[in-house]
């Protein structure tokens, strides 16, 4: 057994009568040998049995030989500190913690970053000579790589690349820098790491890797011409890597349409497809071939590729898509002319076309063809003489997409239908007609010149009603003056007001309530937009002149009970977050009261949580104001809130035990820890509570040891390798 310097000692003399020799009887133990050993200090202190750093080692090694990983750290760990290892020993034991948590986070790298680069360096820095420097170095890179940091990775992989040219893990560095440079965009970054690998280590078994990750990165950029090179080289050096992976049949069907050899890339998109036909995206594979051979004049194909994609994709969008190719009979894409339309709608001559943009449209708001169906539907309406409608669809497009190329066709349609229709729609004063032309056309504006507040109003509900909120809202913003508008002031206020509660812009809601400050508005509105602008100054933290809000409206008797509760929560958080603890209970007590009764009047507007929430601080308030049983009684108050599955339950039942363990009552607490315990197990408060269950047993226990306890150290057994009581 080694002693504290490191000697070995046996007890006894090693002769023929060693335990385990064959045919030699066992001689009975002297009492020098039934003594137990003693480890000493240099200074005679009793210390612990010293580690045996070999078989520390090798336990170490076993644990990592079965990936038990989390348990080797340790072991390895306690050694590193170890003087008695050798300077080889102690890399070892470095690179091998780094090995472990590499292994142990290659799953979650993002966790493992920090002990995984710390470790490693640590390996790293502790033998700049040794020969694991490189596989450092690479395994710091990539670890940069894998949360992505680059600017790292790149200097950790760059720095390997000068220092080990032939380093094999090099190799392994660029592509997994090029690949996450690709995934984060920087294709031109990409192509270099990349082109490293091809071009330094032509060998590597990441040359195939390096060599697709480089194709994308020149198509990304581009570089057509360049990624055909490439292409042609993985093809010839490994001539059936598409068959392991398919998409590299669509990189090079991309490239060779980007280069516009339409023949070429169809035959790329067909041998993909009749690798993997039920792989998703094949519905617009195979649309986008059909439009391909439609550019290239061969009808038949494509009419043949739309109706198959119609069949073989039923109820999707691309179906619809194929549709209208087919009803169209070619292609009729942004940009759009009304002319060439008005062809088409001649050529088919009937309302199958006005069915197909309906369905387009009432797909999608947002898909192309979905918006373009849009226009085209109010050019099919135009051309069929219905002027109105016409106007309405094209006006619609202008409001919905005014970014749109195609917005001075939409205009161009509106201004023809608007010769047919303005001088009855005027006539008439309907406020929709009255809207779309308005919308439309600067000549409705300079026609009715200045625009009074009556039609101001009327055109503001023409959009409300056909559900552009949007330009309504811009239409009755011409109300919101300092100056109030007798008529319609107030309504226009409400309509923005009761629109920025519902939304939460509170930005909006002070803006609003500065503005109309001047205004002579009644006393219930005006009591509205206090409470409003007040909780707009809460929710963006102008805790300044959201308090002085509140504390005006604490003591408003004209407003709400509700409005008030609200106020005096809020300065009930305040007066938490100042630490004025006299002021918080007062304010708390209020809360309860106000949000009380509200609950007890059935009130729309009661809010149990903020009950709870000052009840929650009262026992805060309680608790450290040592009023304990007062905390107690808040927190029995706050349990007639909860039931008992409810997740709050395990927590408070934990802190009514802490109470009744300050309250020196350790038999109720122990009570309800234990019931927690049991009936929890699986929770952090269960797990609290059998730690804390842990320390009542612990307490008892040391006053068996006390002087006048149950027990004594006297009563226990020595045991081996430790001083026995004298």
């Amino acid at each position: 057994m080694p002693s504290a310097q490191g000697e070995k000692h046996v007890s006894g003399p090693v002769n023929e009568a060693v335990v385990g020799v064959p045919g030699k009887k066992e001689p009975e133990a002297t009492p020098e040998q039934q003594r137990p050993v003693i480890y000493v200090d240099e200074q005679g202190n009793t210390i612990e049995k010293p580690t045996d750093p070999a078989a520390l080692l090798a336990e170490a090694e076993r644990l990592i030989e079965e990936r038990k990983y989390e348990e080797a750290i340790p072991r390895l760990e306690e050694l590193k500190g170890d003087a008695r290892l050798t300077p080889q020993q102690h890399e070892n034991v470095l690179y091998a913690i780094s090995d472990c948590l590499w292994s142990q986070y290659l799953n979650n790298p993002v966790a493992g970053f920090e002990p995984i680069v710390a470790s490693t360096s640590e390996a790293m820095n502790a033998n700049l000579r040794s020969a694991r420097v490189p596989d450092a170095l690479l395994r710091l890179g990539l670890a940069n790589v894998n949360v992505g940091n680059l600017a790292d990775a790149a200097g950790y992989i760059v720095a390997l690349y000068r220092r080990y040219p032939d380093y094999p893990g090099v190799a392994q560095g660029f592509t997994a820098l090029g690949k996450e440079q690709s995934r984060q965009n920087l294709d031109a970054k990409a192509e270099q790491s990349f082109s490293i690998v091809l071009d330094k280590y032509p060998e590597s078994s990441f040359l195939q890797e390096a060599s697709v990750g480089l194709a994308y990165s020149l198509i990304e950029q581009k570089k057509y011409d360049k990624a055909h090179v490439i292409l042609d080289f993985i093809s010839k050096r490994w001539p059936r890597y598409y068959i392991d992976d398919p998409s590299f049949i669509l990189l090079q069907a991309r490239n060779e349409e980007a280069r516009n050899n339409a023949q070429s890339a169809l035959n790329f998109y067909w041998l993909y497809y009749n690798l993997v036909p039920q792989q998703e995206g094949n519905d617009a594979r195979l649309f986008n071939m059909a439009d391909m051979y439609n550019r290239a004049g061969n009808k038949r194909g494509a009419d043949f590729l739309y109706a198959f994609v119609k069949r073989r994709y039923p109820d999707t969008a691309l179906s619809l898509r194929s549709e209208l190719r087919l009803a169209e009979g070619g292609i009729y894409d942004s940009p759009l002319e009304y002319e060439t339309m008005s062809h088409v709608f001649a050529t088919v001559a009937n309302t199958k076309l006005l069915n197909v943009y309906e369905s387009l449209v009432a797909a999608s708001k947002t898909a192309p063809d979905s918006v373009l169906a849009r226009l085209k539907e109010a050019m099919w309406l135009y051309w069929s003489k219905r002027y109105t409608e016409s106007m309405g669809k094209a006006a619609d497009f202008i409001d919905n997409y005014p970014e749109n190329p195609n917005i001075s066709q939409a205009r161009d349609i509106v201004w023809l239908a608007f010769q047919k229709e303005l001088a009855n729609s005027m006539a008439e004063k309907n406020y929709g007609r009255i809207l779309i032309l308005w919308n439309g056309f600067p000549l409705v504006r300079e026609r009715y010149g200045t625009i009074d507040p009556a039609l101001r109003y009327a055109l503001a509900q023409g959009l409300m009603e056909r559900g552009e909120e949007s330009g309504a809202l811009s239409m009755l913003a011409g109300f919101l003056t300092p100056v109030m508008d007798p008529n319609y002031g107030e309504l226009a206020f409400t309509e923005f007001f009761n629109r920025y509660l519902k939304t939460g812009q509170w930005g909006k809601i002070l803006d609003l309530g500065k503005l109309v400050t001047a205004w002579p508005m009644n006393s219930q509105l005006r009591g509205q937009l206090d409470y409003a602008m007040a909780l707009s100054a809460q929710n963006l933290n102008l805790n300044g002149p959201a308090l002085a809000m509140w504390r005006k409206l604490a003591n408003d008797r004209q407003i709400p009970l509700y409005q008030r509760a609200y106020a005096v929560y809020f300065l009930a958080r305040d007066a938490e977050m100042r630490k004025d603890i006299r002021e918080a209970y007062n304010l708390n007590l209020q809360v309860i009261e106000h949000f009380t009764k509200l609950q007890e009047e059935r009130s729309d507007k009661a809010d149990p949580q903020r009950i709870k929430d000052a009840m929650v601080a009262l026992m805060d308030i309680c608790e450290v104001g040592n009023r304990v049983p007062e905390a107690l009684d808040w927190v029995h108050k706050y349990s007639e809130y909860l039931q008992q599955d409810s997740p709050e339950y395990p927590g408070l039942r934990f802190r009514e035990a802490r109470l009744y363990r300050k309250l020196g009552d350790s038999m109720k607490a122990h009570a309800l820890l234990e019931d927690l315990a049991s009936r929890f197990p699986d929770s952090p408060f269960g797990k609290a509570a059998v730690a804390e269950l842990r320390t009542f047993e612990v307490s008892r226990d040391l006053q068996n040891y006390l002087p006048g306890g149950t027990g004594g150290a006297s009563s226990q057994t020595p045991q081996s390798g430790t001083n026995a009581a004298p």
